[in-house]
């Protein structure tokens, strides 16, 4: 069953460049892929509820949806969707408060190769023939995600 990513950061156009490689990535694993971001006509103007339908009609249509609009992922985890939040640091927005508790933080010029493994971990995509951590960093993530009552 598809999953939702929620990617958030206070610098909308880095939040969309990890969004689109990450859409990029899971579709050379010949996963159906949606993006919601800024430069999805209507997106914007969506309540935070109706962006969770969205996600989770696609998801029933079998598509993984990357969604980057500025919305508290916690809507989305309230319904118990599939779904991990990515924050992208780096930059400033005022207003911005960065999401308590996401699955997986980015570092300005860091690859999505963590957020494809906690995907993996979860068990939300196959493992691919690249791990993407280490043994002890995959425990680590485990860990982690227990502490924050994902796992």
């Amino acid at each position: 069953m598809p999953f939702a990513v929620w990617v958030s950061g206070a610098d909308r156009d880095r939040v969309e460049r990890v969004a689109d490689a990450i859409a990029a990535h899971l579709t050379t694993r010949d996963l159906p892929v949606e993006v919601l971001d800024s430069r999805t006509p209507g997106a914007d103007a969506l309540a935070p509820r109706a962006v969770v339908v969205l996600v989770d009609a696609l998801a029933r249509h079998g598509v993984a949806t990357i969604v980057a609009l500025p919305l508290n992922a916690e809507d989305a985890r309230a319904t118990g969707a599939r779904m991990i939040e990515v924050h992208a640091c780096g930059g400033e927005r005022s207003g911005y408060e960065p999401p308590d508790r996401p699955e997986v933080e980015l570092e300005p010029g860091a690859g999505v190769e963590r957020v494809v493994g906690t995907l993996e971990v979860l068990g939300f995509l196959p493992r691919g023939a690249e791990r993407a951590y280490t043994e002890d960093e995959e425990r680590q993530v485990i860990r982690r995600l227990k502490a924050f009552g994902y796992l």
